[in-house]
C-alpha cells in the first residue's frame, strides 16, 4: 500500500513540518506502508520552499529558486512590509541571468502597494510612466506566471484593500483610502499600456479585474499589467510537482489543511488535491485542525471523509503551536488504523 500526503502550511507551521508529522504518525501505525510526503503551496508563504522540497534545485537568496531553466520567486519573502520593490529587483536579476521563464508565488503579503514597487524597480525609474513601458520591454519573450493564492480582483468590495481589513487588521478608513489610491493607480496603468480586447465579446480586457489581480496586495495586478499570466496557485503548483502522477502511483491520498471550510471547496490546496484523487479514482481524506463543513460538502468535493483535531462540540482548546506536530502524529496513527489496506 502507498499513501500520498499533501498539505499547505498551518499558520506558522511549515508545510514540510505538517506533512512530515502526518507521515511519521502513519508509519508508526503501519510501518510496512510506503508513504510519500509532498509539502504543498497555494502560492503564498513557503511557495519556493515547497517547490524546492518537491523538485530540488539551486536555492539562492531567500525566496529564490532556480530549477531546470525556471526561476521561482516568493512574493511573501521578497515584499517585506508589503513593499514589492525587492521582488522587482529579483525578477530583474533573474532576467539578467538569462531566465526564460519566471514563476512568482503571490499571496499573504503584509501590505497593498498594487505591485507599484515591483514595476518601478524592474523598469529602473521612479516614474510609473517611464518604468512600466521599460519593464514590459525587459520582459519581451519571457514567460511570466503568477501562482495566486486567491482569486480576488484588485478593486472593489472583494478587492485587495477590502481584504486587508480582515487579513491585515486595517480600519475601514485605511481600506477606503487605499482603495482610492489603487483606483487612481489602476487608471494610470490602463492609460499607459495598449488595451487588449476579448475576441469573443469585443470588450476591453482589464488587468485590475482579472481573477487573482488582488493577490499579494495587488502584486497579481502588476504582473498581469506586465504581460504575465495569472493562475490559481494550487493548480500551478500541482502541475509543477507532477501531482497527477504521484496520485496515480498511490492507493490513498491524505490532504491536510488548517481549517476545512467553505473557502477550501474552491481555489484551495484541498480542492486541487482531492480533485486529482478523484480524477485517478483514488480515495482521499481531509485532515484539519478545524472542520467547518458538513459531510455533504465533504462528499460533494470528492473526499471520502474529513477529520478534525478539534471537535467543534468539545470545549477542549486547539493544540498549542508547540504541540501541533504531536497532535498531527496522533491523528495520523488513528487514521492509519482505520484506513488499513484500502
Amino acid at each position: 500500500m502507498r499513501v500520498l500526503i499533501c498539505s499547505d502550511h498551518w499558520a506558522d507551521l511549515s508545510a514540510d513540518a505538517v506533512t512530515a508529522a502526518i507521515a511519521e504518525g502513519w508509519q508508526q501505525r503501519q510501518p510496512d506502508v510506503e508513504v510519500e510526503a509532498v509539502p504543498f503551496s497555494a502560492g503564498g508563504v513557503g511557495f519556493v520552499d515547497a517547490v524546492e522540497r518537491a523538485l530540488g534545485g539551486a536555492v539562492g537568496a531567500a525566496g529564490h529558486l532556480d530549477h531546470d531553466g525556471v526561476t521561482y520567486l516568493d512574493a511573501a519573502e521578497l515584499s517585506p512590509g508589503g513593499d514589492s520593490t525587492r521582488l522587482g529587483h529579483a525578477i530583474g536579476a533573474a532576467l539578467d541571468q538569462g531566465a526564460g521563464r519566471v514563476v512568482v508565488g503571490v499571496g499573504e503579503v503584509a501590505g497593498v502597494d498594487g505591485g507599484h514597487g515591483l514595476i518601478t524597480a524592474l523598469g529602473g525609474h521612479p516614474d510609473l510612466a517611464v518604468a512600466l513601458p521599460a519593464a514590459r520591454e525587459r520582459l519581451t519573450g519571457i514567460r511570466l506566471t503568477a501562482a495566486c493564492d486567491t482569486d480576488i480582483p484588485l478593486l472593489g468590495l472583494q478587492g485587495a484593500a477590502a481584504a486587508a481589513v480582515e487579513g491585515l487588521g486595517w480600519s475601514k478608513q485605511q481600506a477606503q483610502d487605499r482603495e482610492r489610491s489603487m483606483g487612481a493607480y489602476a487608471d494610470q496603468v490602463r492609460r499607459l499600456i495598449p488595451a487588449r480586447k476579448d475576441l469573443l465579446t469585443g470588450k476591453e480586457h482589464r488587468a485590475d479585474r482579472e481573477a487573482g489581480a488582488g493577490a499579494g496586495g495587488g502584486i497579481g495586478f502588476a504582473l498581469a499589467a506586465l504581460g504575465g499570466r495569472l493562475r490559481p496557485g494550487p493548480e500551478l503548483f500541482a502541475e509543477t510537482v507532477g501531482l497527477a502522477d504521484r496520485v496515480a502511483a498511490s492507493d490513498l491520498v491524505v490532504v491536510g489543511t488548517r481549517v476545512f471550510d467553505w473557502r477550501s471547496l474552491e481555489h484551495a490546496v484541498v480542492a486541487t488535491v482531492v480533485g486529482a484523487a478523484g480524477d485517478a479514482a483514488r480515495p482521499s481524506l481531509v485532515l484539519a485542525e478545524q472542520v467547518e463543513v458538513g459531510r455533504r460538502e465533504t462528499m460533494s468535493l470528492g473526499a471520502s471523509a474529513a477529520y478534525a483535531l478539534v471537535d467543534p462540540m468539545s470545549r477542549r482548546p486547539a493544540p498549542a503551536r508547540a504541540d501541533l506536530p504531536q497532535a498531527l502524529q496522533a491523528m495520523a496513527r488513528r487514521l492509519a488504523g482505520t484506513w488499513r489496506g484500502v
